[in-house]
């Protein structure tokens, strides 16, 4: 069995809007309730994807979290899946290597 993310969980941009919505999105996590969430940049080769990682260690800068989204376009992540996360100086949370 294939499981995907609902598609009314999913938000498309264009890639000339990608930092703008992603940054409209990542406020959220000032938000209480999403003190324990960073919003993480996934890049590999020419395809992007931004989901949402709970935290484990660490903070919203930098950190090990856990793949909280079940991936559209990335298939080498997967749901629950362990990853490192540290944010650059523009404010952007990458998936660290």
């Amino acid at each position: 069995m294939v499981v995907q993310e609902s598609d009314d969980n999913l938000l498309l941009s264009c890639e000339a809007h990608g930092k703008e919505t992603y940054f409209n999105i990542k406020k959220m996590e000032k938000k209480p309730s999403m003190r324990n969430y960073v919003y993480v940049w996934f890049k590999r080769k020419k395809q992007a994807e931004k989901m949402w990682v709970k935290i484990l260690k660490g903070t919203q800068k930098e950190g090990l979290g856990k793949l909280d989204n079940i991936p559209a376009f990335l298939d080498h992540l997967e749901l629950g899946q362990t990853i490192k996360f540290k944010t650059d100086k523009e404010g952007i949370t990458w998936q660290k290597k």
